[in-house]
């Protein structure tokens, strides 16, 4: 074998070792799927602008009006109403997901809701009635999952910052497992709100328990707030 084919084949093999390394490094399930279950914290993101800049959010003109106009005292979230998808991913409190090969499920201590997301790859029911949560169906792309959402109302805002959306809204979310955490990459596309897709990442990091408390604690809201006015309005949000 000559010295370049020699390097040759030794390159093909580090790389095949390197890449079945990393593929080996992911938790996996007994069906060799990437394993997503456990306890993990949401990263809190009140602004999902912030990062990037409020300059880059693809508005159309209406969306960037709506948000300039938005009162934050009205957030829906103030009268406990569910704060639909994706404002759930980015609430500030630990979620458990629980994984079989038919569903991926997400239990959360907000509120303790849930979504209960089917893998199969199936349609949306061909009638979808308007909702906080809408209707999730999610399918394999190789060792991603990929989850898209419909049916979701517009009583919801993305964010505690106030960015608003239609109830054309769809989000298509990709949840991928590193070897020490989910990766959250998601596109919010709404073409009454936004020009274009918004695309977004976000990672969520394993919970680590506190001493004498459960992973995932009880959390109430109750519809009647008293609270609401005290609630100091700061209008307009955008100038």
């Amino acid at each position: 074998m000559s010295c370049m084919r020699r390097i040759v084949v030794g390159l093909l093999l580090t790389a095949g070792w390197a890449f079945g390394q990393a593929k080996a490094d992911i938790p996996r399930m007994p069906d060799g799927k990437p394993n997503f279950q456990g306890f993990w914290n949401i990263p809190y993101t009140p602004n999902i602008a912030l990062a990037k800049g409020e300059d880059t959010v693809p508005y159309t003109d209406l969306g960037r009006e709506l948000f300039r106009v938005h009162d934050s005292k009205d957030d829906p979230t103030g009268t406990c109403n569910y704060p639909g998808v994706p404002r759930i991913m980015q609430s500030p409190y630990p979620v458990q997901v629980l994984q079989t090969p038919e569903y991926l499920i997400f239990a959360f201590e907000y509120m303790s809701m849930w979504r209960v997301i089917p893998l199969d790859g199936r349609p949306h029911p061909q009638r979808v009635e308007l909702s906080f949560m809408g209707n999730s169906v999610g399918h394999w792309e190789g060792d991603t999952i990929v989850v898209e959402t419909i049916g979701l109302n517009d009583k919801t805002w993305l964010d505690t910052a106030g960015h608003q959306h239609s109830d054309q809204l769809k989000v298509i979310e990709r949840f991928t497992r590193t070897a020490n955490s989910i990766v959250m990459n998601y596109d919010i596309i709404d073409p009454v709100m936004y020009s274009k897709p918004w695309n977004l990442e976000r990672p969520l990091t394993p919970l680590k328990a506190v001493y004498g408390l459960p992973e995932l604690i009880e959390y109430a809201c109750n519809e009647n707030n008293k609270d609401l006015e005290h609630l100091i309005s700061t209008k307009p949000a955008l100038k």
